[in-house]
């Protein structure tokens, strides 16, 4: 616990250190990546640059620390000249580089050109993680399971599917990740798209509340008044402490929520970012802790259960919705919906 919680203050702390806005001068590459795994992905993407230094070349970087699912360089959504947009852009979860504004100006119209992986995953394979259309590259995945205190739920079966988590024995019970303006989008989308807005009511009656991935570890399988009996939690967070056997970690059976970490690459720059493209390719996967946030490149053992399967929202969905608008709306609509539940 202490190690997480270190990690989790440093990378805070880091945060402190950026200021707001857009860098200062063009980056080849912009990132916001998974905060527990942001500073080696730092150290990795400094090697990187050191490689184009050797050569006489330049690249530049920019990856802003905290702690938050919300990338705070989605404005430049707002840029309407393709030339002053990175050469590659990356992020987390379904922010407004999904907006259907971004997408018309810039995805569709075959600026960016996809990099899957040589040698993919067959979670992401499984899952249909890769674009159809060539366009984003999702290079990896924050799944989003179940873990549940046995001796709290007492006689109650324990969730072994979504949809398990919609039944009203499970009242009260049901702790959502989601802090700040932080909000599992992934979960949220994919319930709204399986069984409406009566699913997405369902689980806010169930719902105990809502809270930080960081805070759940503290949380579960004890008596404070936030704990309940079955959290929904990022992967990485469920495994990143050790529970007492009373606490169950339950990968769902129709999938884990797959929320995307990805990347937008133009196709003008694939040559001269292919070291780029191969740290997401491979680089990625070769991280410890990236292990549990899926990573596309599928030549490395994976420490996540056999029966482990992704739940994505589809890409034929992202193409006929707009997803980022359609995720702050569903996000909004379920707060209140927990608040009025309590």
């Amino acid at each position: 616990m202490k190690a997480l919680d270190d990690l989790m203050n440093s990378v805070r702390a880091m945060g402190l250190e950026d200021a707001p806005g857009l860098p200062g001068e063009p980056v080849d590459l912009l990132l916001y990546a998974p905060c527990p795994v942001k500073l080696v992905v730092q150290g990795a993407l400094e090697e990187v640059a050191s490689g184009y230094a050797a050569r006489g070349e330049s690249f530049r970087f920019h990856l802003p620390m905290g702690c938050t699912s919300v990338d705070p360089y989605d404005p430049i959504r707002r840029e309407t000249d393709p030339a002053r947009l990175p050469g590659v852009i990356g992020s987390i979860g379904f922010g407004d580089f999904w907006s259907r504004e971004f997408a018309d100006r810039f995805v569709r119209p075959g600026i960016f050109k996809s990099a899957p992986a040589r040698t993919l995953s067959p979670l992401h394979e499984r899952a249909g993680l890769v674009d159809p259309r060539g366009r984003y590259t999702v290079y990896g995945a924050t799944p989003y399971i179940f873990m549940a205190d046995t001796r709290r739920l007492g006689d109650l079966p324990l969730p072994r599917r979504w949809e398990d988590l919609l039944h009203p024995r499970y009242k009260g019970e049901v702790v959502m990740c989601g802090d700040g303006d932080d909000m599992a989008d992934a979960v949220v989308l994919n319930l709204y798209k399986d069984f409406g807005m009566e699913g997405l009511e369902a689980l806010a009656s169930n719902a105990r509340g809502l809270m930080h991935s960081s805070s759940m570890v503290k949380s579960v399988g004890t008596s404070e008044e936030r704990a309940g009996g079955i959290y929904v939690i990022p992967a990485f967070f469920a495994k990143s402490t050790r529970q007492p056997e009373h606490i169950r970690i339950l990968w769902p059976e129709d999938g884990a929520a797959a929320s995307p970490l990805y990347f937008l690459a133009k196709a003008s720059e694939h040559e001269r970012l292919a070291p780029v493209l191969e740290f997401f390719a491979s680089g990625f996967a070769s991280i410890e802790s990236a292990a549990w946030f899926a990573p596309m490149d599928g030549s490395r053992p994976s420490p996540l259960p056999p029966e482990a399967k992704l739940k994505w929202v589809g890409w034929d969905y992202i193409e006929d919705n707009d997803v980022n608008a359609l995720r702050d709306q569903l996000n909004a609509r379920f707060r209140a919906l927990v608040r009025a539940a309590r």
